[in-house]
């Protein structure tokens, strides 16, 4: 009996998040109110209460949520030995990623550009992280070292991230349109700005008029 109790609260709690999660991304934080996001769930608003404490306990398990996706498709490096290769990697698993969860571009539209106390620590929260990886890199010659890696780390996400916040300005001036064109002509072109910057020259076999294979160096 305690543990078809346990199973029916995990339910519970994966579904209040969910709703959490689309409340965000189609209306904001300040949207996502305890009763909208029982009333999407399918639940009371005790029951939000009761699982998560507030409307800010929700809004929190949403955004560990995120960035545990994030973490999985684009942290490491995989087998490969080479930047631009790992890079590559890291980039495409990201856009598989958004691809495999539609409302993660809205949701990190709102939350970055909404401006809200929630979103400024999410963005502090996914640099800390990415300062943490940029770390790891130098210390086994991925990357070379960086004076301020946290100011790095903000710079890479805002790099990685600008395709998600900005499509149509982009598409406009870079795809004609054509939106695979424009995320293709900005991985392109942020790789070989970067790629001096940032990837050791005997790491990177491709020189800098090479970029077909590269992408961007960091995903969030």
């Amino acid at each position: 009996m305690n543990a078809l109790r346990k199973s029916d609260d995990l339910t519970g709690r994966a579904r209040i998040r969910d709703a959490a999660f689309q409340l965000i991304a189609n209306e904001g934080v300040r949207g996502a109110t305890v009763r909208s996001i029982a009333d999407v769930a399918g639940v009371s608003p005790a029951l939000v209460n009761h699982h998560f404490g507030s409307k800010q306990g929700v809004v929190k398990a949403v955004e560990e949520w995120v960035l545990v996706l994030l973490r999985s498709a684009t942290e490491g490096d995989g087998d490969s030995t080479d930047p631009a290769e790992a890079n590559a990697r890291r980039a495409t698993a990201f856009e598989a990623l958004l691809r495999d969860q539609p409302l993660l571009r809205s949701y990190i539209r709102r939350m970055l550009l909404e401006e809200s106390p929630e979103g400024l620590d999410w963005f502090a929260g996914i640099v800390e992280e990415g300062a943490a990886d940029l770390r790891r890199r130098e210390q086994t010659g991925m990357a070379r070292p960086s004076a301020d890696a946290q100011a790095v780390a903000a710079i890479l996400n805002v790099l990685a991230l600008g395709p998600v916040l900005l499509p149509r300005h982009l598409g406009h001036v870079l795809g004609g349109g054509d939106g695979e064109v424009a995320l293709r002509r900005w991985h392109e072109g942020t790789s070989e700005i970067l790629r001096t910057a940032l990837y050791p020259e005997e790491r990177s076999p491709q020189g800098p008029g090479n970029h077909e294979k590269d992408s961007l160096p960091e995903d969030p």
